[in-house]
């Protein structure tokens, strides 16, 4: 009898530990999920850091390339600029040129027809027209000059001679008195 009850205690301990192994097993089971799901997690933190920084880089990339194209184009419009300029240049040159051609022509036509004029088959009568018409100019060039060194002298003589204040022309007439 005490055999059997022996037995039934030692089927029951058995029973026990396997379920505390059972136990133990699930309890490992469910620890090595949680670990499994962590390390997921922790992966997942590190893949998007990494896209993040990736972006980053390729945003700075961007960046860069757009600010190359904008000093190209800047580049590019400074030069054009300078093209137009020197055009501008070489046509003001080739007008004051074009100019200074046409006056020296213009000279050189008025010399012809004055010298046509003084050779020219003419009575005296108009000869002598000519001669007082140019006698005439020289005349009023001369007054012209004339006026202009007038009026130069007058400004210098005013620039020389200082402003007289008020109370410097009493003392002058009080002490004429």
């Amino acid at each position: 009898h005490r055999d059997k009850k022996r037995d039934k205690e030692k089927v029951k301990e058995k029973e026990k530990a396997k379920e505390k192994e059972r136990d133990r097993d699930k309890e490992k089971e469910r620890n090595w999920d949680r670990d499994k799901e962590k390390e997921r997690e922790h992966d997942k933190e590190r893949n998007r850091n990494k896209d993040k920084e990736k972006d980053q880089e390729r945003e700075k990339e961007l960046h860069k390339d757009r600010e190359r194209v904008r000093n190209k184009v800047r580049d590019g419009d400074r030069d054009k600029d300078r093209e137009k300029n020197k055009e501008k240049e070489k046509d003001r040159e080739e007008v004051d040129q074009n100019k200074e051609k046409d006056d020296v022509t213009k000279e050189v036509e008025k010399d012809r027809e004055k010298i046509k004029n003084k050779e020219g088959d003419k009575d005296r009568g108009e000869k002598e027209k000519d001669k007082e018409k140019e006698k005439d100019e020289k005349k009023e060039k001369e007054r012209e000059r004339e006026k202009e060194r007038d009026y130069k002298k007058k400004k210098e003589k005013r620039y020389r001679t200082p402003p007289r204040s008020y109370s410097s022309s009493r003392r002058s007439r009080s002490s004429s008195r």
